[in-house]
């Protein structure tokens, strides 16, 4: 056993937490947690997830990290001498990749309707001028009947019998009736449970998560099934959809330096602790 992974737990049995204990707090599975302890890295995934679960683990047993590498730096894995394990930014996350945000994308949309309104009231200004000429030259001059047509019409007025007026009837069928209006987007706290936070999500799906950066944090981000959709050390902006889940799990190394967005609504961290997780269910409105 290594002397970092003996001190991880000697900690850890002095707080009375359990290695299940510990894995249901950090999402890490037992035997990965047992090879920590027993300095047995490589049967972790790989060395970039070694120095990340690492931190996790200390983090949760109330230990400072950034101390412990360095205290413990001769027995730490190298993650630059490993270059297969992180995938690149182009093929990381195949579930949902993050989308940059463009500030000239706005402006860009904006000028493509303007030119699509254009396009269209020019060729809607052309039918008619089209239309014009046509009715103009294909009229017929009927000036030299127009007595004996007004003598015509009015015996037949005289004969007609009025029919009822419809008009009303069929104005207001044709109305169209007016939709819906959409549920609103609600984001409700719940509860606290040691780190985690629970809220529930009405109104809308995943389909707008942003995540800004203030500082450098570890983000990982799981399901309701347990697998992770996204994990990072990166200090960027980034967006998400994950519309088809129905359950997300933010994991936040240093809560201080993120920002979690849901539809533009902030999330609060209620806890104090640095390390802090937060853990959304969408659910129905009740009609």
């Amino acid at each position: 056993m290594s002397e970092l992974g003996q001190h991880l737990k000697e900690t850890r049995e002095q707080k009375n937490i359990s290695l299940d204990d510990l894995q249901r707090t950090t999402k890490i599975q037992k035997r990965y947690l047992s090879a920590i302890e027993e300095g047995q890295y490589d049967r972790l995934p790989g060395q970039f997830y070694a120095r990340a679960f690492i931190k996790t683990y200390a983090e949760t047993i109330g230990l400072d990290p950034e101390e412990l590498f360095d205290q413990f730096k001769h027995e730490l894995p190298n993650p630059r001498q490993e270059t297969v394990q992180v995938p690149t930014r182009s093929k990381r996350s195949n579930v949902a990749r993050p989308k940059k945000r463009s500030k000239s994308q706005p402006v860009l949309t904006t000028l493509l309707t303007i030119v699509i309104l254009a396009i269209i009231a020019v060729g809607a200004i052309i039918i008619i001028q089209n239309n014009s000429a046509k009715d103009g030259a294909e009229q017929p001059d009927n000036s030299s009947n127009v007595e004996g047509e007004f003598l015509q019409s009015e015996e037949d007025d005289d004969n007609e019998v009025p029919e009822n007026n419809q008009s009303d009837d069929s104005e207001e069928s044709s109305e169209e009736e007016p939709e819906p209006e959409p549920d609103p987007i609600d984001l409700t706290f719940k509860e606290t449970q040691g780190i985690t936070s629970y809220y529930e999500l009405s109104g809308a799906s995943f389909d707008d998560i942003r995540i800004e950066m203030i500082g450098s944090s570890y983000i990982d981000i799981k399901n309701g099934l347990g697998k992770t959709l996204y994990m990072s050390n990166e200090g960027e902006d980034i967006e998400f959809d994950y519309s088809e889940e129905e359950e997300l799990i933010f994991n936040f190394g240093r809560s201080i330096d993120v920002e979690l967005y849901v539809h533009d609504q902030l999330v609060e961290f209620p806890s104090d602790s640095i390390h802090q997780k937060v853990h959304i269910t969408v659910i129905e409105n009740e009609e």
